[in-house]
């Protein structure tokens, strides 16, 4: 999600150069894309980084630092913002840390539908079955 590129990439920048979120701004602008792209391997837009942009100022993520100007310039995280991508990145720290066993149960359960649809159409062609044989 772009969004969380943009988050993470505020937390990346915090963390090396040991400041806190109130001194951090960025604007969304080429450089900025070519930046996230470059790390997450990614091929994001300007655009596709804008509207994530605006989901993050909606969800009180980022916020406008001064007045006036640009649209996607002078934003800073918010602390809802960091707690955000820190908690994603611990989700997927978690995620990625699971067991084989963990990963074909949790597709399964994230899946659940299309089982139920297969074992319907299973038992349908099982009794289509019982019922053309017995003729």
């Amino acid at each position: 999600m772009a969004e969380f590129s943009i988050l993470n990439n505020i937390l990346k920048f915090m963390e090396s150069n040991g400041v806190t979120y109130k001194l951090v701004e960025i604007s969304i602008d080429q450089d900025l894309v070519d930046e996230i792209n470059n790390v997450n391997k990614r091929s994001y837009t300007l655009e596709e980084l804008q509207k994530a942009t605006d989901k993050c100022l909606a969800h009180e993520w980022l916020k406008h630092s001064c007045l006036g100007g640009d649209r996607y310039s002078h934003l800073q995280i918010t602390p809802k913002g960091v707690g955000a991508a820190r908690s994603k990145q611990k989700s997927d720290e978690l995620k990625a840390s699971r067991s084989f066993l963990k990963k074909a149960s949790d597709y399964i359960d994230d899946h659940k539908g299309l089982f139920i649809v297969l074992g319907f159409l299973l038992a349908l062609s099982t009794f289509a079955l019982k019922i053309l044989g017995d003729n």
